[in-house]
């Protein structure tokens, strides 16, 4: 009885050993994972720095003006652009509705219901 407990009592101890190596070298797998991701994580907040710095200029009114002043041809509206509401019908023309007529309400200056 006391071999069958000695040999009992070595596959234990074998198994313990296999156990502590699996568990040691996990641990330093997920270690490395865990560095790995927590770079990831560093690197992110750099780049979130980094965009809310551009978005702070370039929301600045100044760097807007420039921008549609140089990139897209706009400036302060010209007198001659400028019209009235009135005006509207005679510079692009009466509003159609689906079926091409105006409605009574919009003719009168009120809302259709």
């Amino acid at each position: 009885m006391s071999r069958r407990a000695f040999l009992f009592g070595l596959v234990v101890i074998g198994l313990l050993i296999v156990s502590l190596y699996r568990a040691k070298y996990g641990a330093k797998d997920t270690a490395a994972e865990l560095m790995a991701v927590e770079a990831q994580i560093e690197e992110a907040l750099h780049e979130k720095a980094l965009l809310e710095t551009e978005l702070s200029h370039m929301s600045r009114r100044e760097w807007i003006e420039e921008y549609a002043r140089k990139e897209l041809g706009m400036g302060p509206p010209k007198p001659e652009q400028m019209a009235s509401e009135g005006d509207l019908d005679a510079l692009v023309g009466v509003p159609i509705t689906e079926l091409g007529q105006i409605p009574a309400a919009e003719t009168k200056g009120e809302a259709p219901e």
